[in-house]
């Protein structure tokens, strides 16, 4: 996968984020303005257009039927587990695949936690070059740490310096799991097993099923052969009845695995909104034990 290929797909995630700011107070699931400084001008300025934004709306559910409500509620199931963490003490943050992830400068009381993002060294020189134009340096609390999740292992780039591994860590692994092969998560949760008990993991993952194409979802054969096109085909997904059962041998224990109907419920129809959310992707929290 070229870092060009790289950087853009990173941005399929981070445009639901940025519309979602333009949405009425009330019915905002979570403010991120931060997202602004990776988008160029002329987006910006088109985005303020509310024609364009649903523009945008549309054609990505056309692409994948409820993927733009998907990502918004993950962000807002994700924000809200590290705010909870941040709120019971948690020191050290890691957020393993960050890509435009930009909790580290938004989420409040992050700025004291020690952060350490782990991505593809050209995903981490093209970020660490936007942070800097819009900060005038990069945060002193986050570490910007290089991997290729397919040909290393954490534990040979996650240093005793970099890490205190004799307190707890919160995990973040959002949108990564089915760009590897089953061999890359395993060995990353196996890092994971050796923290501390109290260390959480929160990560995404696709249904098994829509790995097979065999789902029946709508759109879900469409994205896979998209992303085959893009020389990314996904290859790791789970199924969830089978999900506790897979992460028991790397000492975590299930605390929630939710998806579309969770988020329709917890999120959308408090505040009024009608989104599809697609159901190809669940995320799980766990804890170690």
């Amino acid at each position: 996968m070229s870092s060009n290929q790289s950087w853009r797909t990173a941005f399929i995630p981070a445009i639901p984020r940025l519309i979602e700011q333009y949405e009425a107070d009330k019915m905002r699931l979570f403010d991120d303005s931060f997202i602004q400084n990776f988008f160029s001008k002329m987006i910006l300025f088109q985005m303020k257009f509310k024609i364009i934004r649903e523009i945008e709306i549309m054609m990505s559910n056309i692409f994948s039927k409820g993927g733009f409500g998907a990502i918004l509620c993950r962000t807002k199931y994700i924000d809200d587990l590290l705010q909870t963490a941040i709120d019971n003490g948690i020191e050290q943050v890691v957020i393993l695949g960050a890509g435009l992830d930009t909790r580290p400068y938004r989420i409040a009381g992050i700025g004291d936690i020690k952060v350490l993002e782990v991505d593809l060294p050209t995903m981490q020189n093209i970020k660490k070059e936007k942070i800097r134009k819009c900060l005038g340096a990069l945060p002193a609390h986050i570490t910007y740490v290089p991997i290729d999740f397919n040909k290393q292992i954490l534990s040979e780039v996650l240093s005793e310096k970099a890490l205190d591994t004799r307190k707890p860590i919160f995990f973040i692994w959002e949108g990564v799991t089915q760009y590897i092969t089953e061999e890359a998560v395993k060995s990353t949760l196996e890092f994971i097993s050796k923290t501390v008990a109290g260390s959480t993991v929160v990560f995404s993952y696709i249904l098994k099923n829509v790995i097979d194409e065999t789902s029946g979802i709508e759109g879900a054969n469409s994205v896979m052969d998209y992303f085959k096109t893009k020389d990314q085909e996904w290859s790791f997904g789970l199924e969830p009845s089978k999900v506790s059962e897979f992460i028991k041998p790397f000492k975590l224990t299930l605390l929630e695995d939710v998806g579309a109907s969770y988020y329709q419920e917890r999120y959308l129809k408090p505040v009024g909104r009608k989104l599809d959310v697609s159901e190809m992707e669940r995320v799980i929290h766990a804890k170690k034990i």
